[in-house]
């Protein structure tokens, strides 16, 4: 893999970052424990595939994930040929869209720097120097937990673990970074998952004989928040990667 050069217009956001709240919670003799252990991780995690084709392998495995991209994709193609779930289906699309938007909330307020290792230099580049968490790890874990019952669950979680540690073997996120990441899109995701349920039950008791006409209301709705939420996880680069 090619050597990346640091970008000059990302350096003052790399200062900025290294005075971040994270940071400054790092500080001290536990702080100093926990970083070190991190660090660790990371470096366990980068040992592993060391050959080039593994390594495009999971670059190209990962660039699937910026924005949520796999995972607003077969939400809307399970929505397309799906139609006797195609609320289930967009109800995933909005979880992922949430989840991608909380975690760039998250990061913005933590601002802590992705990893700079001389040894380990990042293998692909990313539009920002803000790591924590992972928007990877939490749209993933957002449409695992959204999805779990549409598709099988054990596929669907091992392809969102894969995609989250793809980001540390990159050299691009800590396994910290990850975990929260995982940890908060896997609660959007149920939450919204769980609301999305509960308009719809509340939807039939109400409706009633007029099924019809309120899975059209209901559909409606629907496309509309998923389109938001796929809007906002689209025309944003600050939680990538």
């Amino acid at each position: 893999m090619r050597k990346l050069t640091p970008d000059p217009r990302l350096l003052p956001e790399a200062i900025d970052a290294r005075r971040s709240l994270l940071a400054r919670a790092l500080h001290g003799r536990s702080g100093r424990a926990f970083a070190r252990l991190d660090l660790a991780g990371m470096r366990a995690v980068r040992s592993t595939a060391r050959s080039q084709r593994a390594t495009h392998a999971i670059v190209r495995f990962s660039r699937t994930g910026e924005h949520g991209a796999l995972w607003l994709g077969i939400g809307a193609l399970g929505a397309t040929v799906d139609k006797r779930r195609r609320e289930d289906w967009l109800v995933g699309v909005a979880a992922v869209g949430a989840a991608y938007v909380a975690n760039t909330s998250v990061k913005q307020v933590a601002r802590r720097p992705r990893p700079q290792l001389r040894d380990l230099p990042p293998l692909i580049p990313t539009p920002t120097q803000l790591s924590f968490p992972s928007s990877h790890a939490a749209s993933s874990f957002a449409a695992a937990a959204a999805f779990s019952p549409l598709l099988p669950t054990v596929p669907l979680y091992a392809t969102a673990t894969a995609m989250a540690v793809s980001r540390v073997h990159l050299g691009v996120h800590y396994p910290t970074d990850i975990a929260i990441g995982g940890a908060l899109g896997w609660t959007v995701g149920t939450g919204v998952r769980a609301i999305g349920h509960g308009i719809a039950v509340r939807r039939r008791e109400s409706w009633g004989d007029h099924g019809e006409t309120g899975d059209k209301v209901a559909t409606a709705a629907a496309v509309g928040t998923a389109t938001v939420a796929a809007s906002a996880a689209a025309n944003t680069d600050i939680g990538a990667a």
